[in-house]
């Protein structure tokens, strides 16, 4: 079982636009002094759409290597076709992940959905997690549908779910598919608390400071809920900050990189940096968040 904190992270580049490799290992050693779970790759934060096949091969390989035993490692397999989907699944499973994160196809049709990951099912032999993010995929998934999905496709065992509301969707498929499908809360943590509160039992999202999500969960977990309450209250001026369409790459990547775990900033073109009032308020709310005690006094800023 999948359960805990899994951050979706980027695919670290060097000034050039190559792949960074040596980010790669500096980013998950990272991640793992910090106590996650497991890391999720090539998803919406990994830039996949913006890499060649050989690129994302390197990127799993080098994720894989780096990652601790013990840590699950997710791999974002998702293409337009069916045949791609399964090509791209069975080659990241080649390559060492743990399990799949697949986005549907762009057809608003529950029997393609159905077809879809049933035909991936039958050609792997890994959990799958269905995304259900319409601002991306451009598809809506509805509570019996996904339940479905888990009922009747043997490796659907989890939903990363990105709909909002997405309270009221965690309870509709928690009733209609029981507790054993797994729910990841994401959204940038948006509503990491609430999410919890309602029964799902894990977080895959792109936070910069993940030390912060564990915290949550295990608060959440230990039953001390006024806790974590204060906690999540605290984080969330940088949650939303961080999770803004279109800054939510460079922010986390100038945050990542402040912090020691990559060396650059880069983005894949046309993505580009964040200009530098936006940093100058990002670094605003992180010397806020310090002085009140929710960030540790060694956790940078981005640098000017």
């Amino acid at each position: 079982m999948l359960a805990g904190i899994y951050p979706i992270v980027p695919t670290p580049f060097d000034e050039r636009g190559a792949i960074d490799v040596e980010s790669i290992r500096t980013m998950t050693a990272f991640m793992a002094a910090r106590e996650v779970d497991g890391l999720a790759v090539l998803g919406v934060m990994g830039e996949a759409d913006r890499l060649t096949e050989a690129e994302r091969d390197n990127v799993v390989c080098a994720f894989r290597a780096a990652l601790p035993d013990g840590l699950a490692l997710v791999v974002g397999a998702g293409a337009a076709g069916t045949d791609a989907a399964i090509a791209a699944s069975r080659r990241a499973l080649d390559l060492g992940a743990d399990a799949l994160l697949i986005s549907p196809p762009r057809v608003q049709d529950d029997g393609v959905f159905l077809a879809f990951y049933e035909r991936i099912s039958q050609a792997v032999s890994a959990p799958i997690v269905v995304h259900d993010y319409p601002e991306s995929t451009g598809v809506l998934f509805s509570p019996g549908l996904l339940a479905r999905l888990y009922r009747d496709v043997e490796w659907v065992q989890y939903v990363k779910l990105e709909d909002p509301p997405t309270g009221p969707k965690v309870d509709r498929i928690r009733s209609l598919a029981g507790e054993g499908f797994g729910i990841f809360g994401a959204l940038g943590g948006l509503y990491a608390l609430e999410e919890l509160e309602r029964g799902a039992c894990r977080i895959m999202t792109g936070f910069a400071y993940p030390e912060l999500l564990v915290c949550l969960y295990r608060r959440h977990r230990e039953d001390r809920a006024e806790e974590a309450a204060d906690l999540f209250f605290g984080m969330l001026p940088l949650i939303r900050f961080e999770f803004q369409p279109g800054f939510g790459v460079p922010l986390r990547k100038a945050t990542l990189m402040a912090r020691g775990a990559i060396r650059s900033a880069t983005g894949r073109h046309p993505g580009g940096p964040a200009d530098e009032t936006t940093l100058r308020q990002l670094r605003r709310i992180i010397a806020h968040l310090t002085t009140k005690g929710h960030l540790a006094r060694d956790a940078a800023a981005p640098a000017r």
